[in-house]
């Protein structure tokens, strides 16, 4: 069986609707005038159902690419979000390594910087979760530890709000 997608749904029903309505010309058109007064009401509302099925098919297809270039869209922002996120958490590890100051070599500090600040320039990050990230890595540079902690959680707040599911 096929998967069951909104547009295999709308032309099911679309379809269902159609045989309903020629089936409906046939009833009312066999009540008043016979056979053939009954095949010519049924192909005139076959015909009519079929018109109005294409047409509501084709604003409802409209309708659905609409809706899933969106959802495509959010989902590339919200993935270049998290990427944020984990960059400048990257950063905070090089700053502040657990296995001491010498646990980072100042060329894997510095490219963990750049990485961060490349990833909260890009024109996708949205307005808030850049500012956030823009206050991290300032705090980060300045190698302020409780300051740094929680301007992260900020972030990871900000992060999380801004795609919340409602």
């Amino acid at each position: 069986m096929a998967s069951f997608t909104p547009a295999r749904a709308l032309l099911m029903l679309t379809t269902g609707l159609t045989c309903l309505l020629m089936a409906g010309g046939a009833l009312i058109g066999a009540l008043l005038g016979g056979g053939l007064v009954a095949l010519g009401a049924a192909v005139c509302a076959g015909l009519v159902g079929m018109v109005g099925s294409l047409v509501v098919r084709r604003r409802a297809m409209a309708h659905f690419a609409v809706a899933q270039r969106q959802a495509g869209q959010r989902g590339y922002a919200e993935g270049i979000a998290h990427g944020v996120l984990i960059h400048v958490t990257a950063y905070e590890a090089a700053v502040f390594p657990r296995t001491g100051p010498s646990g980072v070599t100042p060329e894997e500090r510095e490219a963990r910087r750049t990485i961060a600040y490349r990833m909260a320039a890009l024109d996708e990050v949205p307005q808030r979760v850049r500012l956030a990230a823009a206050d991290a890595l300032a705090l980060l540079d300045k190698t302020d530890r409780e300051g740094a902690e929680e301007a992260l959680a900020r972030l990871a707040t900000t992060v999380r709000l801004e795609y919340a599911r409602p």
